[in-house]
């Protein structure tokens, strides 16, 4: 028997013996920590508080999926790993999510969906968009690109020429830009 079988056969007695333990009950209103990816659950049997219950499924790593919970919404928990080893199984309601793979990160909540791959950003909200990498942004870039246009003059024969005789149009197109994205 190699190692990895030795392993693989203990740990699967190790499971047989423990068997997994699943409760319900709700979340502890100021108990989510985001950061930690942890809550506190207050079991439905009136027991004490579970405390950091984790919240993303893959452990030992920062990739994975993460469901937040709504303050006072009802969830079940697991533990599997042995005493003290909770995890989120289910939630009545969730407030957000976020899936983070290597550098990707997902973020969504009732009033936006964020991605963010590095240092470029895409946010999507009920009114705005955003568009962002380290050195550019696309709100930037196109209120440039109409400022450029509004005081654009040619030399001609005559001289250089006036502003273009449409430019209260392009500054209607920098307002309608500040309705249309996020800075």
């Amino acid at each position: 028997m190699t190692k990895n079988s030795a392993k693989i056969k203990e740990g699967i007695r190790t499971l047989t013996e423990t068997p997994p333990v699943i409760i319900s009950g709700t979340v502890v209103s100021g108990s989510v920590n985001f950061g930690e990816g942890t809550m506190s659950v207050l079991p439905n049997n009136d027991g004490e508080p579970i405390e950091n219950v984790l919240l993303n499924p893959v452990t030992g790593d920062t990739n994975g999926f993460l469901l937040i919970p709504a303050e006072g919404s009802n969830v079940v928990i697991g533990c599997v790993d042995g005493p003290g080893e909770w995890v989120l199984l289910k939630a009545s309601r969730i407030s957000r999510a976020m899936i983070t793979i290597e550098d990707v990160k997902y973020l969504m909540d009732s009033s936006q969906v964020s991605i963010q791959n590095g240092s470029t950003e895409f946010n999507v909200s009920e009114s705005l968009f955003k568009m962002n990498t380290s050195a550019e942004s696309l709100y930037q870039l196109l209120k440039d690109c109409f400022t450029y246009i509004a005081a654009l003059t040619v030399t001609t024969s005559t001289g250089a020429s006036s502003v273009p005789v449409n430019v209260a149009d392009f500054n209607l197109l920098i307002t309608r830009l500040d309705n249309l994205l996020a800075s």
